[in-house]
């Protein structure tokens, strides 16, 4: 999904560690975006050196801006109570000012 937005609000440079099932140690660095494309507003996040770079030099909140996202659906079962249910996670391919 393509859509023209401004940014609202960026939050701080977040990282995960964990170890991935081949004994790796994984960081994924990330940050989240909300954003609003003059209808709605969302929160997108932002991975990897694409987060770093945006950490290191914010979005301006007065500019316009490109974004390419995907939306990704997981579903989920807790281990204490069983309950079920659906989460969506928007993520942030590309971005770049107008």
């Amino acid at each position: 999904m393509e859509k023209r937005v401004k940014i609202i609000s960026q939050s701080e440079l977040r990282t995960n560690n964990w170890t991935n099932s081949k004994g790796e140690n994984v960081v994924i660095s990330s940050v989240q975006l909300e954003m609003s494309d003059g209808n709605d507003a969302f929160v997108a996040e932002v991975t990897d050196q694409k987060a770093i770079a945006i950490n290191n030099e914010p979005l301006s909140k007065e500019a316009e801006y490109a974004v390419q996202l995907k939306m990704v659906v997981r579903s989920w079962e807790s281990e204490q109570t069983h309950q079920k249910g659906k989460s969506t996670t928007i993520k942030v391919l590309n971005i770049a000012k107008i």
